[in-house]
């Protein structure tokens, strides 16, 4: 009797099997998706962000990091940027720059904004008195993803693959002595720190 089951079962799963190559009815539909492509940039928060700068030297007590996390499925590298921006009188300036080989970021007062001719003054290298209320602070590394630094458009251009990515900045804590002295008004400094897709 169990044979006769095994054997009726086995006929039975080859008749529904072979059915469909026997019917004249029969039609089959093709479903397709298509999955565009996908890019997303995330800031990772874990980092250190904010930092106290020493009050004789303007050097910060340790270094400053940030990172993000980007997530693509493009089956090519994609080129993404990263940048720095502050704030003066003028408005949202670009706060990157390189002076003597090295890139330095440029910290902005928050509480009494400089002005766009201070920031100018930090980045051209003149003395400390020429630039109240910005200080510098360079560049360490990156780390994550190939680089070149754009030298005429005062950013990093990165390049990233297919999957999820760590992308960090490194800035380190020796201040640019050209652009620290007693005339930088006391409270916080910022620089916002971007990275974006699309060359903005």
């Amino acid at each position: 009797m169990t044979i006769i089951k095994n054997t009726l079962s086995v006929l039975l799963y080859l008749f529904l099997t072979v059915l469909p190559a026997f019917c004249d009815v029969c039609a089959t539909a093709d479903f397709q998706v298509t999955i565009p492509e996908y890019t997303k940039i995330e800031p990772i928060t874990s980092p250190v962000l904010t930092a106290n700068i020493t009050n004789r030297t303007g050097n910060l007590y340790t270094p400053l990091n940030a990172g993000f996390r980007v997530t693509t499925n493009a089956a090519d590298k994609k080129i993404f940027y990263l940048s720095a921006n502050t704030t003066t009188e003028a408005g949202y300036e670009n706060a990157m720059f390189s002076q003597g080989g090295q890139v330095y970021i440029a910290f902005a007062n928050l509480s009494k904004t400089p002005s766009s001719f201070a920031l100018a003054n930090c980045k051209n290298g003149s003395l400390p008195k020429d630039s109240p209320g910005v200080v510098a602070y360079p560049v360490i590394s990156l780390s994550g993803a190939e680089y070149k630094y754009l030298q005429d458009d005062n950013k990093y251009e990165l390049s990233i693959g297919n999957g999820i990515t760590n992308v960090a900045i490194h800035v380190g804590s020796n201040v640019l002595k050209s652009s620290f002295a007693g005339n930088d008004p006391k409270g916080f400094y910022q620089a916002i720190i971007s990275m974006t897709e699309a060359d903005i």
